[in-house]
This record gives C-alpha cells, sequence and structure tokens, in this order.
C-alpha cells in the first residue's frame, strides 16, 4: 500500500465504525425497553402499543444494524464465528453493549480513533 491509502482506509475503518457503534447502542437500547417495559406493559398492563410501535422500530433498526457488524467485520477481516455473534448479539439484551466495548477495543489496537 502507498502511504496515501493508509490514511484513506483509517478514515474509512474509523467511519464504519461510527455506524456500527450509533447502531449498536441503539439497538440495545431499544431491545431492552421492549423486553423490560414494552412487553410486561403488554401483558400486564393489558397495553399492546408499546409493542408495536418499539418492536416495529427495533426491527428495522436491528436490520441496518446487521449491514453494519458485516461492513466492520469484512475491514477488520473478523473471522466468521466472531462476525456471527456480534450479528447475534442484537438480539439479546443488553449483549451489543458488551459486543460493542470489544469492537472498540479491536478498532483501537488497530490504531483507529473512534
Amino acid at each position: 500500500m502507498t502511504s496515501t491509502s493508509t490514511p484513506t482506509l483509517q478514515r474509512g475503518l474509523a467511519a464504519a465504525f461510527l455506524r456500527y457503534r450509533v447502531l449498536a447502542f441503539t439497538t440495545g437500547v431499544l431491545l431492552v425497553l421492549l423486553v423490560f417495559v414494552a412487553i410486561p406493559l403488554k401483558y400486564y398492563a393489558g397495553h399492546p402499543g408499546p409493542v408495536a410501535v418499539i418492536g416495529t422500530a427495533h426491527g428495522f433498526i436491528f436490520m441496518v444494524y446487521l449491514v453494519t457488524a458485516v461492513d466492520l467485520g469484512i475491514r477488520l477481516r473478523w473471522p466468521w464465528l466472531k462476525l456471527g455473534l456480534v450479528m447475534l448479539a442484537g438480539t439479546v439484551p443488553f449483549a451489543s453493549f458488551v459486543a460493542e466495548r470489544r469492537a472498540h477495543a479491536d478498532v483501537r489496537a488497530r490504531g483507529v480513533t473512534g
């Protein structure tokens, strides 16, 4: 690689990580709200509305999260197992926060600030 392409690659990785980070946080928050607020409201208080709204939002954001996770995983050349676990992290409450922290450590180890 030439010295001029390295900063461009670093910026691309930093941008991919920022996209992943925002979506991991958003996916995690929506899933926690869905599981610990909306579903209990549906079954214990008889209010199904929040499940419809938060569930739909989480489903849409989760699909975008998957795309950003694949993008970051390809850029970082993650093994398939690690990429799969990061992608599954959006389906377990609080797991996306853990996956984001581990991805952050991986990105930082490569010298990219983000």
